[in-house]
């Protein structure tokens, strides 16, 4: 009976883990607002790493991130962290990691499985390991401009990524860890594999990781 439970208890566990793994939603943490930082010592800080670590980030440390880089810190509006030209909210975070391909949803600060496997190499563009922890994948949807010619969404899209990039780059900078900002990145590969639509324009890509030991 004993030896029956304790097998039990390893299915068990390894379905659980199985389950986190596979899980088609991850639930972010609430952002710790009472975080040390200090905004003049990040902007005294703020580099473009060239070196990235390829240890996972925290729950922790990936919620506070996320909800930096274009979160929503007016729940009664629903705006952002970031601004968009008219409220168009057009930029979207993708994550890639070792597991998958996420979607942010910010308003309800969860992170959305879009592709299974790690598909960091098509941003990356290196041959070998150890690839950043994440790599976040900035796209202006210009659709959500609701005014104003397609040379206008764009320079507006291209704005908004700005806002939400230098966000990142201080959020980074402010808690030690490493960023940086990269247009160079194969597009068209991009937006087949994530199957975008051509008002979907991924415009920027920022290696996330911990400080290289």
């Amino acid at each position: 009976m004993r030896t029956f439970l304790k097998t039990l208890a390893i299915i068990s566990g390894s379905l659980l883990l199985s389950g986190i793994t596979l899980a088609q939603t991850i639930v972010l943490n609430k952002p710790n607002l009472e975080r040390e930082g200090n905004l003049m010592k990040a902007l005294s800080q703020r580099a473009s790493a060239r070196e990235f670590d390829s240890t996972p980030l925290s729950l922790r440390d990936l919620s506070d991130l996320l909800w930096a880089a274009n979160g929503v810190n007016r729940a009664e509006s629903g705006k952002r962290t970031a601004p968009s030209a008219i409220n168009a909210q057009d930029v979207d975070v993708y994550l890639f990691d070792s597991e998958g391909v996420y979607l942010y949803n910010a308003q309800k600060h969860t992170l959305i499985l879009v592709l299974s496997g790690d598909l960091r190499k098509i941003i990356s563009n290196q041959d070998k390991d150890p690839y950043p922890s994440v790599i976040l994948l900035l796209v202006s949807d210009i659709s959500k401009f609701t005014r104003g010619e397609d040379t206008l969404k764009r320079e507006w899209g291209a704005m908004d990524v700005a806002f939400v990039a230098q966000n990142v780059l201080l959020f980074c900078s402010s808690v030690g860890m490493e960023a940086r900002p990269r247009a160079f990145m194969n597009k068209e590969q991009i937006i087949e594999t994530l199957k975008l639509n051509n008002t979907q324009l991924p415009m920027l890509n920022i290696p996330v990781s911990y400080k290289k030991n």
